[in-house]
């Protein structure tokens, strides 16, 4: 998954500065797709159109209430601030002002930390105390800007993500937060924005134990899962496309293919074939199947 990853880096970098007028949609799409999915993922019931209503019309959706309406408006400025970042270190104040956008309107705290102890449903431990809290957020932060580890960017996203959603520094909005910070570490390296998906909310929590387990690669795992299928998506809006480009159900794509369906979705689930997730279905082209046979010949 990391040589497709580096292969499709490079595709989109040769297309750099990417045109406008092939980006556009494909910007406020995956803009779209990112807010109704990280507020989905915390309990919003707005779906993906009433989302995208709220944000373009500026319309409010009956039956729903006002904090699910404001957790959609605040994204788009915090996306903003985090676009700004991208070229300096970050500084604690940065995740505060963070959490004041996202949070504006609908927690009286918003933009600053705890000061009460918490726990995490589902954790297996106990997040710091309150008065370590700043503290430890600065330590992060001196980790992230220096990357002693000399981590690559997807592991570096995925981890600061890891690191701050166990140090869980605000009563609420952390998870908001911390998939924000792991898509700023992302595009200061290039990549587009990545989304984490609500129908794989439960595959995210588990990765996510996992490395409060000591097993960060799960969760690496997941989140270069996650920015492959933005960069596919990228390439799709960008490059032109031959026949065997085109996005089949995987019960298409195994008609003369060696493989069943029921194969391919397991090689689409263990990420050994790029192949794209659309809503709940797994898609894919007739040239990452092409690729995939031609590795196993190598």
């Amino acid at each position: 998954m990391h040589d497709r990853i580096l292969e499709k880096k490079k595709r989109l970098d040769a297309h750099r500065p990417l045109p406008a007028s092939k980006t556009r949609k494909i910007q406020r799409q995956m803009e779209i797709e990112y807010i109704y999915n990280s507020n989905a993922i915390e309990g919003n019931t707005l779906k993906l159109r009433e989302t995208q209503l709220v944000l373009e019309e500026g319309v409010t959706i009956r039956g729903k209430s006002l904090r699910e309406h404001l957790e959609v408006r605040n994204h788009p400025k915090a996306i903003e601030y985090i676009e700004s970042l991208t070229h300096r270190n970050l500084r604690a104040e940065d995740i505060l002002i963070l959490h004041r956008v996202v949070m504006k309107g609908i927690e009286d705290d918003a933009g600053k930390f705890r000061i009460t102890e918490v726990r995490i449903a589902g954790a297996d431990f106990i997040p710091p105390p309150a008065h370590e809290v700043r503290y430890i957020v600065a330590e992060l932060i001196d980790w992230h800007n220096r990357n002693p580890d000399e981590l690559r960017p997807i592991e570096l996203a995925s981890i600061l993500h890891h690191k701050f959603a166990s140090i869980h520094p605000f009563r609420d909005g952390n998870g908001r937060v911390a998939r924000l910070l792991m898509n700023l570490t992302l595009t200061r390296s290039g990549y587009p924005m990545t989304v984490v998906l609500n129908v794989d909310r439960k595959k995210y929590y588990d990765a996510l134990k996992k490395a409060d387990q000591g097993n960060p690669g799960t969760f690496v795992d997941f989140v270069a899962a996650a920015v492959e299928r933005s960069l596919d998506l990228y390439l799709r809006a960008i490059e032109p496309t031959e026949s065997r480009d085109k996005l089949l159900t995987l019960a298409e794509a195994s008609k003369g293919s060696p493989y069943s369906q029921e194969y391919l979705s397991l090689l689409s689930r263990k990420r050994r074939i790029a192949a794209v997730k659309i809503g709940r279905k797994w898609m894919m082209t007739r040239r990452a199947l092409e690729q995939y046979l031609k590795t196993l010949k190598s």
